[in-house]
């Protein structure tokens, strides 16, 4: 996993409040902040300059959270802007009467995408509008495959994170201490920083005509390039509780509508207890197929991965680094199902193998995370794309496209989820287990760092074993159909 080159943050201090709360056993009043982490938190994202205050801007809806349970808590979610938003981490505070929660928010502009359909077939994009559109031709089904595609999309200006409105909420006061800052992260370790403002409290923009420094807090003067994010630490004097829905408010300055989406964060009504009750350790195909002396763990003979209703497993014999070995060149090898080449074994649905190579990641990522978390614990729910779970992503796209087409797989979504997925950070592991945390030590206990060599071998560049497609009869090559 790339580490995040974060700027200087941006920081600010703002007094919003300490609860008194007269004791039942004295006249003394003890300071207290008795509210729970958010059932709605607001992101607020912008594009271009700001909107004249002659512009009318349609608020955001705070209710957005309404039918969401704390059963799918999301963490995670694309704004109808074409953001991607997340709640990195949560810290509550040490005590109610001291210290402060901390909330990290982050706003990214994801990398670009390539076109579908028949006009800009392979171009980069950044929204679907760039596809569907070249000179007086139209194509109305072309998609780009960015993450979050919109149908337009614009840069950010500025992001938001909602709190409970410290005037009419049952568990903060205008006494409340709120402190926080804000920073750029290279995602895409281009060198180049995105540009980030000063951290405030209220957004004028969206709330025009009220006063909303008592329930918004503010990353101002934002621009960020496709593939960098932004981030925000907002902190919240004395929360311990632990996280609720909250409503993530995105915003496009060039526009007038204010849009929101559901996302953990501060709230006066908690879910209880988060920590621990889900578990999730994701690594990305590249990391399965360099490292089969970790992969052959969860890739067994007697308990191999379903790939598209295939078996997939590691049965070769001990090669000195790896035993079993994950050997390349069969059927029901998962190294195939992780390591083949969509252009060279089959160029006629290249979707349909980008897929199976991404799933095969996100199964390998299930069974580990099964295997390590402990009893009684959810596994890998609280992780959502465009909505919808990881389980949700393999139940639609196993029972819809494995057979699917090109053009069926392309707009399907997909492989844009499992790559989501696979690249996602782990979450509920207080430290990263065995044997993810010496992934370079092999089965002999050396230290072999990564091998590619039956990876490479899977992409069907020699023979043997030449072409091999899991699931597909690879034209030349081998009938895996």
């Amino acid at each position: 996993m790339t580490l995040l080159e974060r700027g200087m943050p941006s920081q600010g201090k703002f007094r919003i409040g300490m609860i008194k709360e007269r004791s039942m056993k004295s006249d003394r009043f003890n300071f207290k902040v008795p509210w729970r982490l958010p059932l709605a938190i607001a992101i607020v994202a912008a594009s271009g300059g700001a909107i004249p205050p002659a512009h009318a801007i349609t608020p955001p809806d705070m209710s957005v959270c309404t039918g969401t349970t704390c059963s799918d808590l999301p963490k995670n979610t694309c704004s109808d802007a074409g953001f991607a938003i997340a709640l990195k981490s949560y810290i509550p505070a040490s005590t109610q009467n001291s210290g402060t929660a901390s909330y990290v928010y982050e706003v990214c502009s994801p990398a670009a995408g390539t076109c579908s359909g028949t006009l800009r077939p392979g171009e980069p994009c950044l929204d679907h509008t760039f596809c569907q559109n070249k000179g007086r031709n139209t194509d109305t089904a072309a998609r780009c495959s960015r993450d979050c595609a919109v149908d337009t999309f614009r840069g950010l200006s500025h992001f938001d994170a909602t709190f409970p409105n410290v005037a009419t909420s049952t568990c903060l006061t205008p006494q409340t201490e709120i402190t926080g800052n804000c920073s750029a992260v290279d995602r895409n370790n281009d060198g180049v920083l995105p540009v980030v403002g000063g951290f405030s409290l209220g957004d004028s923009s969206c709330f025009q005509g009220t006063d909303s420094s008592g329930t918004v807090a503010k990353c101002d003067g934002t621009s960020i390039e496709p593939g960098d994010c932004i981030e925000m630490t907002l902190n919240i004097a004395g929360e311990t509780t632990d996280l609720g829905l909250g409503a993530a408010v995105v915003i496009d300055k060039e526009a007038t509508t204010c849009t929101s989406s559901c996302l953990a964060g501060p709230s006066c009504e908690g879910c209880g207890n988060d920590d621990g009750s889900n578990h999730c350790l994701t690594r990305t195909l590249g990391f399965w197929g360099t490292h089969p002396w970790i992969t052959n763990n969860y890739a067994t003979s007697g308990s191999p991965v379903q790939v598209c209703g295939k078996p997939l497993d590691c049965r070769g014999a001990d090669d000195g680094k790896s035993s079993p070995s994950c050997l390349a060149g069969t059927c029901d090898s998962v190294i195939e199902g992780l390591g083949s080449n969509p252009g060279g074994e089959m160029p006629t649905n290249q979707p349909y193998v980008s897929m199976i190579k991404q799933l095969t990641a996100v199964k390998l990522n299930l069974a580990a995370t099964t295997a390590l978390a402990p009893p009684d614990t959810n596994i890998c729910v609280d992780w959502t794309f465009q909505g919808k779970t990881i389980h949700q992503w393999i139940e639609s796209c196993e029972s819809s496209f494995c057979s699917g087409n090109k053009a069926q797989i392309s707009s399907s979504g997909c492989i844009e989820a499992f790559d989501a997925f696979n690249n996602s950070e782990d979450s509920g592991f207080d430290q990263t287990p065995a044997p993810f945390d010496r992934p370079s030590v092999d089965d002999r206990g050396g230290v072999s760092g990564a091998d590619p060599t039956q990876f490479n071998l899977a992409a069907g560049k020699s023979t043997p074993p030449g072409k091999l497609v899991i699931g597909k009869y690879a034209s030349g090559g081998t009938d895996c159909s």
